[in-house]
């Protein structure tokens, strides 16, 4: 990435944006996502070389990092809860389907049962959720550098839009919001169009 010339960032940075927007396609939504992650980490990076600030690249990372973790520590969690119900039930072994059979669901699916699985669940979805502000806060840091550099005010837009997203997570309705910051990272790269020379020290 040491040859990335910043209009090629900009570039992969436009067609980053689009693929982060396809995102919500269902099935293959999940494969847009990491694409684009990895395509808008490549963009950054150009982005922080041109401009000699590592700090727009650099939070890029903490906030990927911060989400993998939430990401992991939620799912290690509810692994937990699910193996820990499964042997409540009596079943040891996934693939013997004889313990699945003598399973009495009725009681199974007891809400008395199910209750006393309520914390620890509450308790992955506030790590996701914590995590996922966390990532929100390191990228709005990485899209008010690029603003400030660039001088293109939607970047920062796109991290405050973004962090509001992620604070609504919690009603789910910031989902929608974090997808509108994908179509404003779009239109900030694209209306971002930096000359080809070396930028002047400040």
């Amino acid at each position: 990435m040491e040859g990335l010339t910043i209009q090629t960032s900009r570039l992969v940075g436009i067609i980053c944006a689009l693929v982060l927007i396809l995102g919500v396609l269902p099935s293959i939504g999940g494969f847009f996502m990491l694409i684009g992650i990895v395509c808008v980490l490549i963009a950054l990076k150009g982005y922080a070389d041109f401009y000699k600030d590592g700090n727009i690249f650099h939070n890029a990372i903490y906030a990927i990092i911060f989400e993998i973790i939430g990401v992991v520590v939620s799912i290690g969690i509810l692994l937990y809860i699910a193996m820990s119900f499964l042997t409540s039930l009596g079943i040891n072994n996934l693939v013997d389907l004889s313990s699945w059979q003598n399973i009495d669901w009725q009681h199974a699916v007891d809400i008395s049962t199910l209750t006393s699985y309520l914390i620890p669940i509450i308790l992955a979805l506030v790590a996701l959720f914590a995590f996922t502000i966390f990532a929100s806060l390191y990228f709005r840091k990485s899209m008010s550098t690029l603003s400030e550099k660039t001088g293109v005010k939607l970047f920062h837009t796109t991290g405050t839009v973004f962090l509001i997203g992620a604070l609504l997570t919690i009603i789910l309705f910031g989902l929608l919001i974090i997808w509108v910051s994908f179509i404003l990272l779009l239109i900030s790269f694209y209306v971002s169009k930096p000359l080809e020379q070396s930028p002047q020290p400040q």
